[in-house]
């Protein structure tokens, strides 16, 4: 699902990553963790999914002078036992765990078949879907689950009202006929926290069907979700129940294998634990693949639609028409002008092509 701001300000990609990078090595990160960091967040704009972008740099910010975020520490392996590795994040850049406890699931799937890299306590990863992507573009099988380690409950259970559990977000990524992954990338709730909190910015209605309000009704306002209110699983108000058993079982598996924290009524601080599973499919079956996309697009349209889109599709199209330039709506580009005020870097407006103004 890729985010539909409007943009008032337009920068090119590489500057963009200049930028970022240059602000992040002024918040006290180490260079090549910034330039990490800056591709990862330019990236998720370039596809559409502007909520895991730039705009989550005051965010960063934010952790990193409370000291929730660690700019100085580094990952370690804690138990190898082959094909599965246990790690700790040491509350480090989640972009910069995440690709390494990726790479190292890679390996271990070239040498057993299957790779597991099992990491709690990273700080926000973002994107799932840039990870499963690059391993499915690399020939190999992706699988990425992910929850919040008990930070920042979101969700209330199928028949409560109260928040007892995070969005868990899962990926999946095959590697496509043509160099282009099919990509499931998604939130267990019916749309990520990020998607309500810009509307609440923006003071714009959200639509049915997203959030429950503290009295656990239906509602049209993000300032009710900001009031106590809970995120719907996916699925929705009927369905829920589908994606309320998604986030739990994601919970577990995540909490269990990697030994972090899981909801309860502890109040904790936010992180990401994480598992990565890649698998070597050994024949990729290319043609057969090639069929089955055929097959899955030649179905006879509804009235009201243009055609069937693969999963992933949105997202190559998507970063296709950006040609390099990202789209930033006005409360982003303000806040992040802010925050460059903060920290001495240039304005982002000074950026913007063709120029603002």
């Amino acid at each position: 699902m890729t985010d539909s701001v409007a943009p008032t300000l337009h920068v090119p990609a590489s500057q963009l990553r200049a930028w970022v990078t240059d602000l992040l090595l002024r918040l006290g990160a180490r260079r090549p963790d910034a330039q990490r960091v800056a591709e990862a967040l330019v990236d998720a704009d370039l596809c559409g999914a502007a909520s895991h972008g730039v705009r989550q740099l005051p965010y960063y910010a934010g952790q990193i002078q409370r000291g929730e975020l660690q700019t100085g520490s580094r990952p370690a392996i804690e138990h190898d036992r082959g094909a599965l590795l246990v790690a700790d994040g040491a509350y480090g850049f989640g972009h910069v765990v995440a690709r390494w406890a990726v790479a190292l699931a890679r390996d271990r799937a070239r040498q057993h078949g299957v790779g597991v890299a099992a990491v709690r306590h990273a700080n926000h990863i973002g994107r799932l879907g840039e990870y499963t992507e690059l391993t499915a573009a690399d020939g190999q099988i992706g699988i990425l689950l992910a929850d919040c380690e008990g930070g920042g409950l979101m969700l209330a259970p199928t028949g409560g009202r109260d928040r007892r559990l995070t969005n868990n977000p899962i990926s999946i990524a095959v590697p496509g006929p043509d160099g282009d992954p099919i990509l499931l990338d998604f939130a267990s709730s019916v749309v990520a926290e990020s998607r309500i909190l810009q509307a609440a910015e923006r003071d714009a209605e959200i639509p049915a069907g997203w959030v429950l309000d503290a009295a656990g009704k239906p509602t049209r306002d993000p300032h009710d979700y900001l009031a106590g209110g809970t995120l719907l699983p996916v699925g929705g108000a009927e369905g829920g129940y589908k994606g309320y058993a998604l986030i739990v079982l994601v919970e577990l598996v995540v909490g269990l294998l990697t030994g972090g924290p899981i909801s309860d009524t502890a109040h904790r601080r936010f992180s990401n634990g994480f598992v990565f599973i890649a698998l070597e499919p050994g024949n990729l079956r290319t043609e057969d693949v090639r069929r089955f996309i055929g097959w899955v697009k030649s179905a006879p349209l509804q009235d009201d639609a243009s055609e069937v889109l693969i999963p992933g599709e949105p997202e190559v199209r998507t970063r296709r028409r950006a040609n390099g330039v990202i789209g930033l709506d006005a409360v982003t580009a303000e806040s992040l002008d802010a925050l460059a005020a903060n920290v001495g870097a240039t304005p982002l407006s000074t950026l913007a092509d063709p120029p603002v103004g």
